[in-house]
């Protein structure tokens, strides 16, 4: 079987923290990746928590759209190789976000994040069974971002997202590094950009 290619010019470190932190959280989660531009490529991962993590990178994929097991991205980016294993397109489970159309709602400073963040996880240790955080926890409204136009609910799985997958700064970060979260909506999709990454929410028809 073909094995798809990654070739990564820029953004490796950031995007080997993403995946492993990815899959630490779930060994079956998959890789997606759009060639944005020329140079770029965003790689989108599944989460347990239905909603979708990104990076970006300078960098060329085999092809437009390539699905490949997240295991085996990390794999490749931990032994510097471009080959990142066969093909795995069905366990995609529906439509990317749009490249293109967001809208900024808001900004959130990274402390407020936090203070949720770490009232959901208390919530979760209270009340959470075998499977994991009720599913009412998760989808529970924490911030409305909206602008003249537009508005949007972040539900706290987006912010356990945020947390679990290290996209936001620490307090020992260098000065340099951003201390806010900026919201951004297109139709059914919601977005938060943090400093170490995007998460992606459908707000309906569920990308899961």
């Amino acid at each position: 079987m073909t094995s798809e290619f990654l070739q990564i010019n820029e953004g490796r470190p950031a995007l080997l923290s993403l995946i492993s932190r990815a899959v630490g959280l779930d060994a079956s989660a998959s890789v997606r990746l759009r060639q944005l531009s020329e140079e770029t490529v965003d790689v989108f991962v599944t989460t347990p928590f239905q909603v979708v993590a990104s990076r970006r990178i300078a960098g060329v994929v085999s092809r437009d759209g390539a699905v490949v097991a997240a295991t085996n991205l990390l794999e490749a980016l931990r032994e510097e190789s471009d080959s990142i294993g066969p093909a795995s397109d069905p366990n995609w489970p529906g439509a990317l976000p749009p490249a293109t159309g967001f809208e900024l709602l808001d900004t959130l400073p990274v402390q407020v994040v936090r203070e949720l963040a770490d009232k959901g996880q208390a919530l979760a240790r209270q009340f959470s069974g075998p499977l994991g955080p009720p599913a009412s926890l998760m989808d529970q409204s924490v911030v409305t971002a909206s602008n003249s136009q537009l508005d949007a609910e972040i539900p706290m799985r987006m912010i356990f997202a945020c947390t679990a997958l290290g996209l936001i700064p620490s307090f020992a970060a260098p000065i340099e590094i951003p201390r806010h979260l900026r919201v951004s909506a297109t139709g059914r999709w919601v977005r938060i950009d943090a400093p170490f990454g995007t998460v992606y929410h459908a707000t309906s028809l569920s990308l899961f």
